[in-house]
């Protein structure tokens, strides 16, 4: 059985405007994702029913802020700031260093969180939602 390392993920990720690239000093990432139910029950029967119906994510991305420019590490940070956002960005979760175990799927940024404490790094947490379906390759 083989067990995957948390220090072997990764985040791929692109806005929607050019090529999908590494986000550099990711420390952590996270995908939580639902499945809504609708309601089969037939009149007079004793025990309710159900379908499974649409599916949702979200979820964060950790990262040592860097001050990096022009990469995807400033797109993934300032795409937040993107008004009427066509939820075109792409993300791919990786859960190896090969590349072959991933989650995939377009998001929309939904908001960004800076962190600077003494004595330690400056961090960045960036939270999404997914728009439309998540790719499983695991």
């Amino acid at each position: 059985m083989a067990f995957f390392r948390g220090e072997e993920g990764s985040v791929s990720f692109d806005n929607g405007t050019g090529s999908v690239g590494a986000i550099a000093s990711t420390t952590a990432w996270t995908l939580d994702t639902t499945k809504d139910t609708l309601e089969t029950t037939s009149h007079g029967a004793t025990s309710r029913s159900f379908v499974g119906s649409l599916i949702s994510g979200s979820g964060t991305v950790d990262l040592l802020y860097t001050a990096t420019s022009g990469d995807d590490t400033a797109e993934i940070i300032s795409d937040v700031l993107t008004t009427e956002d066509a939820g075109d960005a792409t993300f791919n979760l990786f859960l190896d260093t090969s590349g072959t175990k991933k989650l995939s799927f377009n998001a929309i940024i939904t908001g960004t969180s800076f962190s600077s404490t003494v004595g330690d790094i400056s961090t960045v947490s960036v939270s999404f939602i997914t728009n439309g379906a998540i790719t499983s390759a695991i």
